[in-house]
């Protein structure tokens, strides 16, 4: 099955149960507390509060999106088997229209029926002082499946949120499938004023306190899922990286190469919305991501990033017509020209050091931005 069908199926699944279909947000969210579009809640973030207002914009209180994200906190670890920076979120959401039972059922339906998946497991949250222990989404899955093990989990692995400076948040219910996590339904009952470094805190002052009305929210990476249904050993071996990651040369250290794929993607989708590499905020990751290719390529001739990104174009614009942009490439090729002088210099200054320690590695990157994943191979 292919990713497109799999996008196809989620999409035509949840609007036969009457959800409004809704376009992915920008990767750019109004929020000033966040940088980036991280999950697909963000663009439905104040229907969990005032629900009437989902029903007045959307014409109903449940929704479905595949919403385009961006993680930059695993930034050095993308290039292994599970991390990226760029990706899709399948989710379904609810701002009062239903609830938990209805919520697992119709994920339970999804991946046994529509996707032919076996669910190897699901968690629950195991409860605290402040949250009883969820017994009822337990229950909720052994009427689905008597045998099917359930396991607990804390505030850390089975509550999630909020995002940002404060909003929902609540417990969640997460499927596996061959023991990967797949999705993640969240039962949004609570709101609280603070981040969520906060709530794990127990910052003084601050405290959950029941919404008004219960809201769900759920994601399911699309690469994941992919990984899954096609059977696949890694996220690289799915139709959504494989030819792309054809076009690098064939001798290249295998993590460069994913990692180069990677950030191509989500350059490509940051130029996109009309972002400008630069030293501030946003900016500053897209020209961190840039730097990090092109530094790939300075290293082995033998790389095309503008094939490589003329390809992730092509293979995306259908769906996200904005990466249609006539300037993409040429903001690209503008900072890859003003780099490839300074990183040149950077590389003879790196060859005339004997050794590299974390003064000389800091001093490195600032003057000639030369990237650390290039000097600890030294």
């Amino acid at each position: 099955m292919s990713h497109q069908e799999i996008r196809n199926r989620f999409i035509k699944f949840f609007e036969s149960k009457n959800h409004k279909i809704i376009p992915s947000s920008s990767l750019l969210p109004s929020d000033p507390s966040v940088l980036f579009t991280t999950a697909g809640m963000q663009q439905f973030k104040p229907y969990y509060t005032d629900p009437d207002s989902a029903q007045k914009n959307f014409g109903s209180l449940n929704t479905v999106s595949i919403q385009k994200c961006l993680r930059t906190s695993d930034i050095d670890e993308v290039g292994d088997e599970s991390h990226l920076t760029f990706f899709e979120m399948l989710g379904n959401f609810s701002f009062g229209g239903y609830w938990k039972k209805e919520a697992i059922q119709s994920a339970f339906e999804f991946i046994t029926k529509e996707l032919n998946l076996n669910i190897s497991s699901v968690s629950v949250f195991g409860g605290n002082e402040l949250v009883p222990r969820d017994d009822e989404s337990a229950a909720i899955w052994k009427s689905l499946d008597s045998g099917l093990k359930i396991t607990e989990g804390d505030i850390n692995d089975n509550f999630w949120g909020p995002t940002g400076s404060e909003g929902p948040c609540g417990p969640t219910t997460e499927i596996y499938v061959d023991g990967l996590e797949v999705w993640n339904i969240v039962f949004n009952e609570f709101y609280y004023p603070g981040s969520r470094d906060e709530l794990l805190k127990g910052t003084a002052g601050k405290e959950l306190r029941p919404l008004e009305t219960k809201g769900i929210d759920t994601g399911m990476g699309l690469e994941r899922l992919a990984m899954v249904v096609q059977e696949k050993k890694n996220l690289y071996e799915t139709d959504l990286f494989e030819s792309l990651m054809l076009l690098l040369p064939n001798g290249q250290d295998l993590k460069a190469k994913r990692m180069i794929i990677d950030h191509a993607r989500a350059i490509a989708f940051l130029l996109a919305e009309g972002l400008s590499p630069s030293n501030k905020e946003q900016g500053y990751v897209l020209r961190r991501l840039m730097r990090r290719i092109i530094t790939q390529e300075h290293l082995d001739q033998n790389i095309n990033l503008l094939l490589i990104l003329r390809n992730v174009i092509d293979e995306y614009s259908g769906i996200y017509p904005e990466l249609k942009r006539q300037d993409m490439l040429s903001i690209f090729e503008s900072e890859k020209g003003k780099f490839g002088k300074t990183l040149a210099q950077g590389l003879k200054e790196l060859e005339k050091i004997p050794f590299i320690n974390a003064q000389i590695a800091f001093k490195l990157y600032e003057s000639y931005g030369l990237p650390y994943e290039v000097m600890k191979d030294r």
